[in-house]
C-alpha cells in the first residue's frame, strides 16, 4: 500500500508533514466523503497528497476498508449518519479542516499527474487576497464503452466550483450536485469565482456499466425533484435537472428546466457562478432548436413571435447579455453570445464578444476561427488569424482548405496552390484540402491535374457533394460529356443522401472546426 509522504503533524490528525513547511495562508486541505470507496480510495488519495497540507476524509456508513485506507494515509477520519443530503455531508467535512484553502474529492477521482502541481501555484497567486474565493477547475469525466462495443465515447471537460478559501459563511448548498457558495446570512460576504485551466481532476465515476450509471443518475433526479419542491436555490436545483435529462436525451424538457433555472438565478439580488453554465447551456439547445426545420411550437418563447426570423437566437443573446453583466469574466458565455450574434447577423457584437474571448484566453481555438469568420471582408486580417490558429493548433483539414480559399479569392492564385499542395503531401487525408485544391485547378485551366488530384478519394462514401460537382466541371471542360452528365447525377444523388461529408469545397468555418 502507499504511504504518505509525511506524518501526520502535531496534535491535530490529518495534518501531514508539509503543514509545516507551507506558509500560512497557503496550506490546502482535502475534504472528502466517501462510502465503499476501498477499490478507488488508495489512488484518489496517492494523486492528492504529495500537494496538500491536510486530509479530511468523512465517511458515510463504509461497509469495507475504507476508513482503514484514509486512517493509513494521515487522515482525519469523521463519520456522518446518511440522510440523502450531500451539502450537509460535506458541510461536516469542511467542519473538520483547518487549513486555509479546501479541495473537495470523490473517491472516484484523481488529480491529473501532470497538472498536478498548478494547485499550489493557484493557491500561492491568491494567498494575499482578502475575501471569499472559489476557483472552478477543470473536471475530465470519462465514460462506459458503447453499448454492444469496446469503445468509450471520448473524455467531457466541465468546469466545476472546486478549490476555494475556507471562510466563515462558505458552504455547500445542495441536496445532491451541491455546490459552494456563500450564507446569505453572512451580510457583505461576495463569492468571487474565478476559471483556471489547471490542475485538472481526472473523474471515473461515469465509467461504469450502462445500468450502474441508469440507476445513479434515477437516483440524483428523484433527490433533485424533492429538493426543487422543497427549495428553489436561486435556480440551482432547475438547473441540475437541466442537465440531467440533457443526458437522458429530452432535449425539450431540458430547456423547459434551464429557462426556469436562468429565470430563478437573475430574479435574485446576487446570482451565484453556476448561472454561467446555465445559461450557456441554455443558449447551445436555443440554438440547436432554432436550426431544426420544424421546431416545436411550445419551445417558442413567450414574450416573442414565432414570425420572428429567429425568436431563440433572440431569447438566447438577451439572456447571455444579462448574465455577463454580472460576469463580465465568463469566457464560455462570452463565447455562446459571439456564435448567437453572428447567428442574428450581428457582426458588430460577435467581433467584441470574440475579442472578449481572446482577451482571456488568446490561444482559444473556436473563438480564434470565429473571430476570422466575424472578419470575412478582411483579408490580410483573416489570414493572419488562420496562420495564428495554424501555428497554435497545428494543420487541420477545415482550416487549411479555408486559409487556401482565401488566398485564391484574393488573387494569390501561386500561393494558394502552393500552399495546399505543400498541405496535400504532409496530409494526404485531408478530403476538404483535396477538394479545394482540384477547384482551383479546374478554374485555372488544369482539369486532368483537377482529376488526378481527386482520384484517390472518388470512391470515398464521406466524399463531399462538391467533389462530384468538381468532377463534372473538369469533365465538362475536357469535353467528356457523359462523364460529366454520370458526375452531376452521383452529386444529385448524394445530395439527397444527406451530403457526405460536406457539401462545399470550404466548409463554414467555425462549424466544420468545433
Amino acid at each position: 500500500m502507499i504511504m504518505p509522504p509525511g506524518e501526520a503533524t502535531g496534535q491535530i490528525r490529518g495534518r501531514l508533514g508539509s503543514w509545516v513547511t507551507t506558509p500560512p495562508g497557503q496550506r490546502i486541505a482535502v475534504a472528502m466523503i466517501v462510502r465503499d470507496e476501498a477499490l478507488n480510495l488508495e489512488r484518489c488519495l496517492a494523486s492528492a497528497v504529495p500537494w496538500i497540507d491536510e486530509l479530511v476524509v468523512v465517511d458515510t456508513g463504509s461497509a469495507d476498508a475504507t476508513v482503514e485506507i484514509a486512517e493509513s494515509f494521515g487522515a482525519r477520519v469523521g463519520h456522518f449518519a446518511w440522510c440523502d443530503n450531500f451539502a450537509a455531508a460535506r458541510n461536516a467535512a469542511l467542519g473538520l479542516a483547518t487549513a486555509d484553502w479546501v479541495l473537495p474529492l470523490d473517491g472516484d477521482e484523481v488529480l491529473d499527474p501532470e497538472t498536478a502541481s498548478a494547485l499550489r501555484d493557484v493557491v500561492r497567486g491568491y494567498a494575499s487576497h482578502d475575501g471569499a474565493v472559489c476557483f472552478a477547475l477543470p473536471v475530465r469525466s470519462y465514460w462506459p464503452a458503447r453499448e454492444g462495443t469496446d469503445v468509450a465515447d471520448a473524455p467531457t471537460v466541465h468546469r466545476g466550483a472546486r478549490l476555494f478559501r475556507r471562510l466563515p459563511g462558505v458552504c455547500w448548498v445542495g441536496d445532491v450536485h451541491e455546490t459552494v457558495m456563500t450564507d446569505d446570512s453572512w451580510t457583505g460576504l461576495a463569492m468571487a469565482y474565478i476559471d483556471t485551466d489547471a490542475p485538472v481532476i481526472d473523474h471515473f465515476g461515469y465509467a461504469v456499466d450502462r445500468e450502474t450509471l441508469q440507476r445513479k443518475s434515477a437516483r440524483n433526479q428523484s433527490l433533485l425533484e424533492h429538493a426543487y419542491q422543497r427549495n428553489r436555490a436561486g435556480g440551482y436545483y432547475a438547473f441540475k435537472l437541466g442537465q440531467h435529462v440533457i443526458t437522458d436525451g429530452h432535449p425539450a424538457d431540458a430547456l423547459r428546466w434551464l429557462r426556469r433555472s436562468v429565470a430563478e438565478a437573475l430574479a435574485e439580488p446576487r446570482p451565484a457562478r453556476f448561472v454561467t453554465t446555465s445559461v450557456e447551456q441554455l443558449a447551445r439547445l436555443l440554438m440547436e432548436f432554432d436550426a431544426s426545420p420544424n421546431p416545436l411550437a411550445e419551445i417558442l418563447p413567450a414574450n416573442q413571435s414565432s414570425s420572428s426570423i429567429h425568436p431563440l437566437v433572440e431569447e438566447a443573446a438577451e439572456a447571455l447579455r444579462r448574465v455577463l453583466g454580472m460576469y463580465g469574466q465568463a469566457t464560455s458565455v462570452w463565447q455562446r453570445l459571439a456564435e448567437a450574434s453572428t447567428r442574428l447577423g450581428d457582426r458588430r457584437e460577435a467581433l467584441r464578444a470574440y475579442r472578449m474571448v481572446l482577451d482571456q484566453v488568446p490561444d482559444q481555438a473556436d473563438a480564434l476561427l470565429g473571430y476570422a469568420s466575424a472578419l470575412a471582408d478582411d483579408t490580410p486580417a483573416v489570414m493572419g488569424i488562420l496562420d495564428r490558429f495554424l501555428a497554435l493548433h497545428g494543420p487541420r483539414d477545415a482550416a487549411c482548405a479555408w486559409r487556401g480559399e482565401v488566398q485564391r479569392s484574393s488573387g494569390d492564385i501561386q500561393q494558394a496552390y502552393d500552399f495546399l499542395y505543400a498541405t496535400l503531401r504532409e496530409h494526404p487525408e485531408f478530403m476538404q484540402t483535396r477538394v479545394t485544391l482540384a477547384s482551383l485547378l479546374v478554374d485555372a485551366g488544369a482539369a486532368n491535374e483537377a482529376l488526378e488530384t481527386l482520384a484517390p478519394v472518388v470512391d470515398v462514401p464521406t466524399a463531399p457533394v462538391m467533389m462530384f460537382e468538381i468532377l463534372a466541371r473538369a469533365f465538362s471542360s475536357l469535353g467528356q460529356v457523359d462523364a460529366a452528365v454520370h458526375a452531376r447525377m452521383l452529386a444529385s444523388a448524394r445530395e439527397v443522401e444527406g451530403g457526405g461529408a460536406d457539401d462545399t469545397a470550404v466548409p463554414p468555418p467555425v462549424a466544420a472546426l468545433q
